[in-house]
């Protein structure tokens, strides 16, 4: 926890209230997050699934970065009777591409 009187603390909280910028990258901030994001890119993925696309990803940081994106409305949840199925949102999708056009910069 960090101590309220720190300018580190107090720095967040403008860039919280005043940047747009920084509300993008707490949306995808995490390890792991854009790996998820590129990951169901590709295809649909049951909950299982991911361990297989990304196996040093441990289950605890998994649920908890799903359940981000999905509250930043990144991924959607579909249950099944005996799976849980994500995919991408329209936000997601379109999210995707931003990063993609990202990848033309290379060659600048």
């Amino acid at each position: 926890m960090r101590k309220e009187s720190s300018t580190n603390f107090s720095n967040e909280n403008t860039l919280k209230e005043y940047c747009a910028a920084h509300k993008v990258l707490m949306q995808i901030s995490g390890r792991w997050k854009l790996s998820l994001l590129f990951a169901l890119m590709e295809k649909e993925l049951r909950y299982n699934e991911f361990i297989d696309v990304l196996p040093n990803l441990s289950e605890r940081i998994l649920t908890k970065q799903l359940s981000e994106l999905q509250d930043d409305n990144l991924v959607s949840k579909t249950k099944s009777k005996t799976s849980s199925i994500y995919s991408l949102t329209e936000k997601g999708k379109d999210f995707i591409g931003v990063l993609k056009s990202f990848q033309s910069l290379d060659n600048l």
